[in-house]
């Protein structure tokens, strides 16, 4: 070997023993786990601090740091050991690695159930939500939408705060104090088909009706028995079709929208059986 190689050759060999001297670095260690997700349905992804989307499966670890999105028909269930989030169609949702626990929604809807503890702090660009019970937080553009269902809640935005108990909503617009906690809109009556189930067989869409006075609504297909929200829709006036790809005993409600877009309580059920034919 030429001697101008002699020098490169020591550095070479000195780097190579420092490499195997140092103790190997193992993978670093997963984020602690939140919760799961119980229920997927369509496009719905998963990431985690600043990597890239991927499709979730039911099941899955949801983790802090993580993201999860849904695509505009995709619903997702996430269960923590104190309360279920269920996020809409077309939602983005994230649990920043922080000092506390939140949820930040950057669009979307989201439905919460907490009622034996206080909700994770559920945070927008406009306000910050906590209470213990049930509720709808939506944020669309620069607005963010509560609505409390059952329990209390309180809404803090520019530094004010409102008290939100059953049946009550404010809205909080960019860098302005959240409006004062109004009446939601009423729930439509007079549900097609209602108490005397419609049968009906996978894949037939089924027409939907309601005396509902409001241009806007939202529509959910649930489980009989369950709180799990199978579909979500958000529709205009009726009547409405969906197409259930299930066989099973089923409940639909909806919930009305005002001209300012916040969510009312929803329905008495409706019934629908599907069946094979």
């Amino acid at each position: 070997m030429p001697r101008s190689s002699e020098p490169a050759l020591v550095v070479f060999l000195g780097l190579a023993a420092a490499a195997l001297a140092a103790p190997g670095k193992g993978p670093a260690p997963a984020a602690p786990t939140l919760g799961k997700l119980t229920y997927v349905e369509r496009q719905v992804e998963q990431a985690g601090d600043a990597g890239a989307w991927s499709p979730v499966k039911e099941g899955a670890p949801l983790r802090i740091g993580s993201r999860v999105r849904t695509g505009t028909d995709g619903v997702a269930r996430l269960e923590l050991p104190w309360m279920a989030v269920t996020v809409g169609p077309s939602a983005a949702v994230s649990f920043p690695d922080d000092d506390l626990l939140s949820a930040v929604l950057e669009q979307g809807r989201l439905g919460l159930i907490a009622e034996t503890r206080d909700i994770l702090k559920v945070v927008t660009g406009e306000a910050e939500v906590r209470g213990r019970g049930r509720a709808v937080v939506r944020r669309e553009g620069q607005r963010t939408l509560v609505t409390a269902l059952a329990g209390r809640f309180t809404v803090e935005g520019a530094g004010k705060v409102v008290v939100l108990g059953p049946g009550k909503g404010t809205v909080v617009a960019d860098k302005q104090a959240p409006t004062a906690a109004a009446d939601a809109p009423e729930p439509p009556q007079a549900l097609k088909p209602g108490t005397d189930p419609l049968y009906t067989i996978p894949g037939t869409p089924v027409s939907l009706q309601a005396a509902a006075k409001r241009a806007q609504n939202q529509i959910e297909v649930l489980p009989v028995g369950s709180e799990v929200v199978l579909l979500q829709r958000d529709v205009g006036a009726p009547p409405w079709r969906i197409d259930i790809p299930w066989p099973g005993a089923f409940r639909w409600r909806v919930s009305a929208r005002d001209r300012r877009g916040l969510e009312g309580t929803p329905s008495a059920d409706g019934l629908i059986a599907v069946d094979r034919p």
